[in-house]
């Protein structure tokens, strides 16, 4: 499963997050996570990270990457649009980071735990609090320059198919909507999302068909087409495949149900 997280795009969320899991997902704004206590593995583009107490670590904007906790982590997240960073953002462009964990100098960790992960944050003081972060993790790791990107165009794709994913869609129409050609459009999203268009089509449905399952009485007959799909035979293929289960034994999960398919639940 992998979720386009839209709402991430212009403004900073803050969270504080216990024994946090959670799937593959995307989203245009930076990610900052400091754990506070225990250890978590972070995944970002198929590379695993461990985490430990103490340290920070950084995804880029448009990084697919998930969290798992196997014991316990008590982690603080902060979530920032690329605009409040520009100078960064064009350093880092078609680029990733080498190492994406780091720690903080004495001095540093003294301004910044003052600042971020507020609820009621000074912007000001937030966005220099940014720049020092991002100063004291270049001093730590270094560039490594892969493909160029159009970040406007993932976002414009994703967000496309987040509006109209319910609707009879095909990567065709999509690329003649967007003015694009069916192969390079084929090509980049197979590219930056590391999956087929269909695979990724077929989980966001799947994953409201489980919101739907487990916050309405609606019937399974009466979801499948609220999802987009044209049969009750492909919707049931689809989500057994993806969930390992039949609509109606993940209906009767509930409410093991919900964190799986909200982890961001587990927020303290």
């Amino acid at each position: 499963m992998l979720i386009y997280e839209a709402h991430h795009f212009d403004y900073i969320s803050n969270y504080h997050t216990l024994d946090l899991n959670f799937p593959s997902h995307l989203h245009r704004g930076f990610e900052l996570l400091f754990l506070v206590d225990g250890e978590m593995e972070v995944i970002i583009s198929q590379k695993s990270y461990h985490l430990k107490t103490g340290q920070f670590l950084l995804i880029l904007p448009y990084e697919i990457h998930s969290f798992i906790t196997k014991s316990h982590s008590r982690v603080n997240i902060c979530i920032f649009s690329p605009d409040y960073v520009p100078t960064f953002q064009k350093m880092i462009e078609n680029s990733s980071l080498e190492n994406p964990i780091f720690k903080l100098s004495l001095e540093a960790n003294t301004l910044i735990s003052r600042t971020l992960f507020k609820d009621n944050p000074n912007l000001l003081e937030q966005k220099s609090c940014f720049y020092l972060l991002l100063s004291e993790l270049m001093g730590q790791t270094s560039l490594i320059k892969g493909q160029k990107q159009d970040p406007g165009l993932l976002h414009k794709l994703l967000t496309y198919i987040q509006d109209h994913f319910t609707e009879s869609i095909s990567l065709k129409s999509i690329a003649d909507t967007l003015g694009y050609s069916y192969n390079y459009l084929s090509k980049y999203f197979n590219t930056h999302i590391n999956k087929s268009f269909v695979d990724f089509l077929n989980e966001t449905r799947v994953n409201y068909a489980c919101y739907l399952l487990i916050y309405t009485e609606k019937n399974i007959t009466e979801i499948a087409f609220l999802c987009g799909y044209e049969s009750i035979r492909s919707f049931n293929r689809n989500f057994i495949k993806i969930k390992l289960c039949t609509p109606k034994q993940y209906r009767e999960k509930q409410p093991q149900a919900f964190i799986d398919l909200y982890p961001y639940n587990n927020i303290t």
